[in-house]
């Protein structure tokens, strides 16, 4: 009799009220077994099965005697061990797996929950995420995370190293967005923030103390391999890597695109979702942590990545496997490279000298065209490099039409005297427009200037300026003339009342 059919005679006859010979009637089941299905009062339990001997009862002492001896013992190697000798174990893994887990000793850690006050902590960890192809490099993407600990409330930026410099910028962005630092910063073993050892025997990085010490944060350690010492943040990395990046390898094809989904993600997901341990919105949660975290200083801590490089003979310095153009004044000279996210700025003796966009690629060359017309002018002999400086005064089309010029094989000095004098001739902002306009068809030639200036002179109904031919140049400079006085002009507009004396 099993459970079901005991429970329906039961039914019946409670129920529906029938005899014992018309329940045994409509279940096709024999009388007794009504009769004494109703006089359990219990549901009937299955027989018991009868035990059945396994392939490894005979080797079980052997394994016992083998895990006591090696409790790291593996089932593989336990699988080797009883299958020596003539006879020895002839059965599959499973078994002995199935044993082994049974009688091993549970293994790992037991973990005790951590409360955190408002204001007291912050944890912060990197996180690896793919690699993304700029230009023709292709670089690793990582996330740097950092989490209050009371409130939950997350701040990431994404980022394409690691290195010293990354971390701290991310880190004092991380407090910039909070408006405020708590009083502890926990963080694993980053070569960034440790130089050796862990934990309690941490030896931290000086430049990352100076930054702990600028904001008031008491620097944490966790010990070497012990990720579940700041559990708060390695939830918040898988969090970003299961929700806000996975599904999105579509719409992240650029650098760009990590950046802004980083902000909204941030905004509109993370810190307004109801979190799991809390059951509260982290942004909710913050507004009782706001007022207990310290201010500010007034001055940002310098994140900038500070290197000095020596120019070389072609006029570059190396920086990131780039290479970055500088003025050939500072030459095979020693020079300071500061280099934030978005910018690269030499220096040299306390002045910057050269100031670029900073690049992500790998192996690119960045020049700026007025350092590679500085270098073609100090290649001049001393006479045509004044005439192109007198050139080069009359402004950014001048010095842009110079530097085409230079590019093609023409005498650069012929065409730049003829140009400075049409200047006399026509006058700058004449002489400039006609250049603009010759950039545009792209003709880089006196000749053709000089007919572009003829042009619009004509369209004006204008004539052609006369040349000032001397016979002798040289006795201009033996004029004499003095200095004008402008009184004489005031005399000139004099009424016949204003000369009369004032009585």
């Amino acid at each position: 009799m099993n459970v079901a059919l005991w429970a329906e005679i039961r039914r019946l006859s409670e129920i529906e009220h029938l005899s014992q010979r018309a329940i045994a009637r409509r279940l096709g089941c024999c009388r007794r077994t009504v009769k004494r299905a109703l006089a359990m009062d219990r549901p009937p339990h299955p027989p018991a099965r009868a035990f059945r001997g396994s392939l490894l009862d005979p080797y079980l002492p052997r394994i016992e005697a083998l895990l006591a001896r090696c409790p790291e013992l593996s089932a593989v190697r336990v699988l080797e061990e009883i299958r020596k000798g003539p006879d020895g174990y002839r059965g599959g893994i499973s078994l002995v797996r199935r044993y082994v887990r049974k009688i091993r000793p549970p293994r790992g850690r037991v973990y005790q929950e951590v409360f955190y006050e408002p204001g007291e902590a912050m944890q912060v960890d990197w996180g690896a995420c793919g690699r993304i192809k700029i230009g023709r490099t292709w670089r690793r993407v990582s996330v740097f995370v950092a989490v209050l600990c009371y409130s939950r409330l997350s701040y990431i930026e994404f980022s394409l190293a690691q290195r010293k410099a990354d971390f701290y910028r991310a880190l004092v962005h991380a407090l910039e967005f909070f408006g405020g630092s708590p009083h502890k910063l926990i963080f694993d073993n980053l070569k960034a923030a440790v130089l050796n050892g862990s934990g309690r025997h941490a030896c931290l990085h000086p430049e990352f103390l100076a930054l702990c010490g600028h904001y008031c944060l008491e620097p944490i350690a966790c010990a070497r391999r012990d990720p579940e010492s700041k559990g708060v943040v390695e939830a918040g990395v898988r969090y970003v890597k299961r929700n806000a990046l996975q599904g999105r390898s579509e719409e992240l094809t650029g650098w760009e695109d990590y950046r802004q989904l980083a902000v909204r993600w941030r905004d509109e997901t993370a810190n307004v979702r109801v979190h799991e341990t809390t059951k509260q919105r982290p942004v909710d949660r913050f507004e009782q942590e706001r007022s207990l975290l310290r201010p500010l200083p007034a001055v940002a801590f310098d994140t900038d990545e500070v290197v000095s490089a020596v120019v070389s003979p072609l006029l570059q310095i190396k920086f990131d496997a780039n290479r970055y153009s500088v003025p050939p004044d500072v030459a095979r000279q020693t020079v300071l490279v500061r280099a934030t996210a978005t910018q690269v700025r030499v220096f040299h003796q306390g002045r910057e000298v050269a100031c670029h966009a900073r690049c992500y690629e790998r192996g690119q060359r960045l020049r700026q065209e007025e350092h590679h017309l500085q270098a073609l002018q100090r290649r001049s002999r001393p006479r045509a490099r004044h005439v192109e400086q007198a050139w080069d005064a009359l402004g950014e089309t001048a010095r842009a039409f110079h530097l085409q010029l230079r590019q093609r094989p023409v005498k650069t000095t012929v065409h730049l005297r003829r140009l400075l004098n049409l200047v006399q001739l026509y006058g700058r902002e004449e002489v400039l427009a006609a250049v603009a306009l010759a950039q545009q068809y792209q003709t880089y030639d006196a000749a053709y200037v000089e007919t572009l200036l003829l042009q619009a002179r004509r369209r004006r109904e204008l004539p052609p300026p006369t040349p000032l031919r001397l016979q002798r140049p040289e006795l201009i400079d033996e004029i004499e003339l003095e200095d004008p006085d402008p009184g004489a002009y005031d005399q000139l507009y004099q009424t016949p009342e204003e000369e009369k004396p004032h009585e």
